[in-house]
């Protein structure tokens, strides 16, 4: 049965992950055309990169100044009702790279259609400040061949 597959979202209960809320964010899948909407970002992830990013959609925030292919992941994740785990590297200020995992994990929301994802990002000891990551908003975007 399509929807068995994969739980719902209201199976998630944020009282038993609440170490890991801080490194977790939820979004919800838009259809015609696809997009994602951030609805929460946790706060780590926002001090990380600078930025708090809820309510706002992907493709507001990612340009050609990144080689992460996030809507790709999204859509993947979307039509294979399958987890997405990866690593990314950025750059910093300071030339150096912060290396993260993530992981997006598609639910349900009371039918058997994906319509969110809970997602999570390990920064593992990462302490530099937000301000040495570039953020995306400064980024030169990268040229097309």
């Amino acid at each position: 049965c399509r929807g068995a597959d994969i739980p719902d979202r209201s199976a998630f209960d944020p009282s038993a992950f609440a170490q890991l809320l801080p490194n977790m964010i939820i979004s919800e899948a838009v259809t015609d055309p696809f997009r994602i909407r951030y609805r929460l970002v946790g706060t780590k992830v926002a001090d990380v990169l600078n930025i708090d990013f809820t309510g706002r959609y992907l493709d507001q925030l990612v340009d050609g100044a990144t080689d992460t292919p996030w809507q790709d992941y999204f859509v993947e994740s979307y039509r294979r009702r399958v987890p997405i785990l990866g690593e990314v590297t950025e750059a910093t200020l300071s030339g150096g790279k912060f290396t993260f995992e993530f992981g997006i994990f598609p639910v349900t929301a009371g039918g058997t259609e994906v319509r969110q994802f809970l997602c999570i990002e390990d920064y593992f000891d990462f302490n530099l400040t937000s301000a040495e990551l570039i953020p995306w908003s400064l980024r030169e975007p990268k040229l097309s061949a």
